[in-house]
Protein backbone atom coordinates (compact mmCIF):
# COMPACT_ATOMS: atom_id res chain seq x y z
CA UNK A 1 0.00 0.00 0.00
CA UNK A 2 0.91 3.26 -0.95
CA UNK A 3 0.21 6.22 1.72
CA UNK A 4 0.69 9.98 1.03
CA UNK A 5 0.87 11.90 4.33
CA UNK A 6 0.22 15.98 3.29
CA UNK A 7 1.88 18.15 5.90
CA UNK A 8 4.60 15.58 6.23
CA UNK A 9 7.08 18.15 7.31
CA UNK A 10 5.15 19.49 10.17
CA UNK A 11 4.46 18.36 14.05
CA UNK A 12 2.32 15.26 13.45
CA UNK A 13 3.44 14.43 9.87
CA UNK A 14 7.15 14.13 10.72
CA UNK A 15 6.57 11.22 13.02
CA UNK A 16 3.93 9.49 11.28
CA UNK A 17 5.62 9.52 8.54
CA UNK A 18 8.96 8.21 10.39
CA UNK A 19 6.05 5.13 11.81
CA UNK A 20 4.53 4.33 8.80
CA UNK A 21 8.05 3.92 6.88
CA UNK A 22 9.06 1.50 10.51
CA UNK A 23 6.06 -0.40 9.66
CA UNK A 24 6.98 -1.46 6.04
CA UNK A 25 4.53 1.37 4.04
CA UNK A 26 5.17 3.13 0.97
CA UNK A 27 4.99 6.77 2.01
CA UNK A 28 5.04 9.69 -0.41
CA UNK A 29 5.35 12.63 1.97
CA UNK A 30 4.34 15.96 0.76
CA UNK A 31 4.73 19.50 1.81
CA UNK A 32 6.22 22.54 0.61
CA UNK A 33 9.45 21.95 1.97
CA UNK A 34 11.16 18.63 3.46
CA UNK A 35 13.82 19.62 5.75
CA UNK A 36 12.60 17.39 8.65
CA UNK A 37 11.08 14.47 6.32
CA UNK A 38 12.84 10.98 6.82
CA UNK A 39 14.52 10.54 3.67
CA UNK A 40 13.96 6.65 3.48
CA UNK A 41 10.20 8.44 1.98
CA UNK A 42 9.21 10.09 -1.27
CA UNK A 43 9.47 13.29 -1.05
CA UNK A 44 7.37 15.85 -3.04
CA UNK A 45 7.95 19.11 -2.05
CA UNK A 46 5.32 21.13 -3.71
CA UNK A 47 2.16 23.80 -3.32
CA UNK A 48 -1.17 21.00 -3.30
CA UNK A 49 -3.34 23.64 -3.88
CA UNK A 50 -1.92 24.23 -7.17
CA UNK A 51 -1.38 20.67 -8.60
CA UNK A 52 -4.09 20.57 -11.51
CA UNK A 53 -4.09 16.45 -10.94
CA UNK A 54 -2.60 15.90 -7.46
CA UNK A 55 -3.11 12.07 -7.90
CA UNK A 56 -0.68 11.95 -11.16
CA UNK A 57 1.57 14.52 -9.74
CA UNK A 58 1.66 12.77 -5.89
CA UNK A 59 2.80 8.92 -7.50
CA UNK A 60 -0.86 8.01 -7.38
CA UNK A 61 -1.28 6.76 -3.83
CA UNK A 62 -3.77 4.44 -2.40
CA UNK A 63 -4.82 6.02 0.67
CA UNK A 64 -4.21 9.87 1.87
CA UNK A 65 -3.25 11.07 5.43
CA UNK A 66 -4.28 15.25 4.68
CA UNK A 67 -2.58 16.89 7.82
CA UNK A 68 -1.42 19.98 5.68
CA UNK A 69 -2.70 22.97 7.13
CA UNK A 70 -0.82 26.55 6.86
CA UNK A 71 -0.40 29.18 9.50
CA UNK A 72 -1.57 26.27 12.57
CA UNK A 73 0.81 28.49 15.02
CA UNK A 74 -1.33 31.72 14.16
CA UNK A 75 -4.89 31.30 15.89
CA UNK A 76 -6.47 34.34 14.01
CA UNK A 77 -4.83 33.98 10.53
CA UNK A 78 -7.80 34.25 8.12
CA UNK A 79 -6.30 31.23 5.67
CA UNK A 80 -7.57 29.05 8.57
CA UNK A 81 -10.73 29.41 6.73
CA UNK A 82 -9.81 30.98 3.13
CA UNK A 83 -8.40 27.50 2.67
CA UNK A 84 -10.94 25.41 3.34
CA UNK A 85 -12.68 25.00 -0.18
CA UNK A 86 -9.08 24.98 -1.42
CA UNK A 87 -8.56 21.35 1.08
CA UNK A 88 -12.11 20.22 -0.61
CA UNK A 89 -11.55 20.94 -4.02
CA UNK A 90 -7.79 19.05 -3.37
CA UNK A 91 -9.00 15.95 -2.03
CA UNK A 92 -11.96 15.73 -4.67
CA UNK A 93 -9.43 15.99 -7.08
CA UNK A 94 -7.52 12.87 -5.19
CA UNK A 95 -10.85 11.03 -5.22
CA UNK A 96 -11.54 11.78 -8.65
CA UNK A 97 -8.05 10.07 -9.51
CA UNK A 98 -8.43 6.98 -7.77
CA UNK A 99 -7.52 7.61 -3.94
CA UNK A 100 -10.48 5.54 -1.55
CA UNK A 101 -9.07 5.72 1.44
CA UNK A 102 -8.64 9.23 2.90
CA UNK A 103 -8.01 10.70 7.05
CA UNK A 104 -8.38 14.33 7.23
CA UNK A 105 -6.78 16.20 10.38
CA UNK A 106 -6.92 19.66 11.36
CA UNK A 107 -3.93 21.89 13.02
CA UNK A 108 -2.07 20.24 16.04
CA UNK A 109 -4.29 22.82 18.30
CA UNK A 110 -6.62 19.79 18.35
CA UNK A 111 -4.37 17.69 20.28
CA UNK A 112 -3.28 19.81 23.17
CA UNK A 113 -1.54 22.81 22.43
CA UNK A 114 -3.02 24.66 25.14
CA UNK A 115 -3.35 21.65 27.70
CA UNK A 116 0.17 20.88 27.29
CA UNK A 117 2.83 19.27 25.87
CA UNK A 118 1.91 15.49 24.28
CA UNK A 119 3.01 12.44 26.71
CA UNK A 120 2.64 8.66 27.18
CA UNK A 121 1.91 9.36 30.55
Amino acid sequence: MRILVTGANGYLGQGIVRQLLEDGVDVIAADRSLEHVDGHAQGVACDLFALPDPYAALGRPDAVLHLAWRNGFVHNDPSHLEDLPLHYRFLERLAAGGVQRMAVMGSMHEVGFFEGSITNG
